[in-house]
């Protein structure tokens, strides 16, 4: 391997490739004892112990309070604090450094470190110290970052994040009145997330929903300051997106600063009326109707699934299908039944059926078929029941049904007392008229 970094550099562009994760935690690990290593043990002239092994030991102490001697010796009960250290920071516990874990240990105690043999230009090995590098783009005003791992929240910010929103908000502002420039007429907000496979593993599309949520806090806080702004609506348009972790500030970052340069939200201000639009907008209530089925359909996903991001997803996949389910069924039957074209109670016994099968299965065209089926038969079902329910109430005798289908054998009387399958009321089926309400009242009627 060689010392100017080339390797490194290579190191850095295989990190991009997912497949290359495992193969090139072993060549770390290689890349490690040939290069820093050999650097804690080497001997020094200028003063006593190795520098390197003294920096590590006092930053430790600094971090940890492992209140070790500064001795420059490399010993067990160094090497165990510092796969402590590591462990603690989410970082791989070898026990052993490399370029992340010598980052992670300048910047959190402050201290300086001494330059690695060969980097230094003097005889001197401690003429030179270094800090933590970066290779984050230079700062943007409409890039938002320094996010920290997995959060959207914007109070947690630095402040002068948190100023570059109130200024973007007055930028947006000041052009609607035309004398700054051409107007913004759509404001983008596009979300990113840091690179991170373990977990993207273990919980797929997790990075595209952090990003998502990172895009909508920025987008929510930008937008309320805008309003703040304005004394009356501008037609401005907000859209908000995520990329997850696939558009990365810092390709393969060894620092949490080159981390919190990935963990961004980039402020897209579209100055044309040249827009996309669309040819035939939905109706207000189309609209109307695609949030309601989402809304129906998160109250069942948000039961079934374990992560929220999978929740969400599965929603809106419900949404769109069972909206679009809607809209066939309305065409249908406007063309089977013009005189009644409507589809009077099937949306809502859809709807109502939607969630009880979105929280139950994981395919999305079975949440639908199931949902549709009940929903077809269910006004039959509810005419049923309510019919019922009128003869419950209804003033015995009364004329028999021509409806009803005669159960005998079920009544423990004359052979002409019969039941009512069809609404489970007792028939003198010689007189065809309705004697009792249920066989309960018969009972206590007739003393049987």
């Amino acid at each position: 391997m060689s010392s100017n970094g080339t390797g490194w550099r290579e190191l850095e562009r295989q990190l991009e490739e997912p497949s290359s994760f495992d193969r090139l935690l072993r060549r770390e690990e290689e890349m490690e004892s040939k290069i820093l290593n050999p650097v804690l043990t080497r001997p020094y002239p200028f003063t006593k112990g190795n520098p390197q092994t003294r920096w590590l030991q006092r930053a430790l102490n600094r971090i940890s309070g492992f209140r070790a001697p500064e001795d420059g010796v490399l010993s067990g009960q160094t090497r165990k604090a510092l796969q402590k250290f590591q462990a603690e920071h989410g970082l791989r516990p070898s026990g052993t450094m490399n370029p992340r874990t010598r980052d992670a240990l300048i910047k959190l105690s402050g201290i300086p470190a001494p330059r690695r043999v060969g980097e230094g230009n003097g005889d001197d090995p401690l003429a030179e110290m270094e800090a933590a590098s970066s290779r984050c783009p230079a700062d943007d005003p409409h890039v938002i970052r320094g996010f920290a791992k997995f959060d959207d929240s914007i109070p947690q910010l630095s402040e002068d994040q948190q100023k570059k929103l109130a200024a973007i908000a007055s930028e947006i502002a000041r052009s609607q009145s035309g004398t700054h420039g051409t107007r913004v007429t759509q404001v983008i907000v596009v979300g990113h997330a840091d690179l991170d496979l373990a977990i993207e593993k273990r919980n797929p599309g997790f990075l595209q929903y952090v990003s998502e949520k990172r895009a909508h806090a920025v987008f929510d806080d930008l937008q309320c300051k805008f309003g703040a702004l304005m004394s009356s609506p501008s037609g401005v348009g907000f859209v908000a997106a995520g990329r997850g972790a696939r558009d990365l500030a810092v390709p393969a970052p060894r620092t949490e600063f080159e981390r919190k340069c990935n963990r961004r939200a980039e402020i897209i201000l579209v100055r044309s009326d040249r827009q996309p639009k669309m040819s035939q907008p939905p109706s207000a209530a189309e609209h109307d109707l695609l949030v309601d089925l989402y809304n129906v359909a998160l109250q069942g996903t948000s039961g079934q699934y374990e992560f929220p991001q999978i929740a969400l997803h599965k929603a809106g996949e419900i949404a769109e299908k069972a909206f679009r389910f809607i809209k066939f069924k309305q065409q249908d039957r406007a063309s089977k039944c013009p005189a009644h074209p409507d589809l009077q109670s099937f949306t809502p016994s859809f709807m109502d059926a939607l969630q009880g099968t979105a929280s139950k299965y994981s395919d999305t065209d079975r949440v639908i078929d199931q949902a549709a089926e009940i929903a077809e038969y269910s006004e039959f079902t509810l005419m049923q029941t309510l019919r019922r329910l009128d003869w419950k109430r209804a003033q015995l005798p009364q004329p028999m049904a021509p409806d009803c289908e005669i159960v005998r054998a079920k009544v423990p009387g004359p052979a002409n007392h019969a039941l009512c399958r069809t609404h489970d009321h007792i028939l003198d089926t010689s007189a065809r008229t309705v004697i009792a309400h249920d066989l309960d009242e018969y009972r206590k009627q007739f003393r049987r």
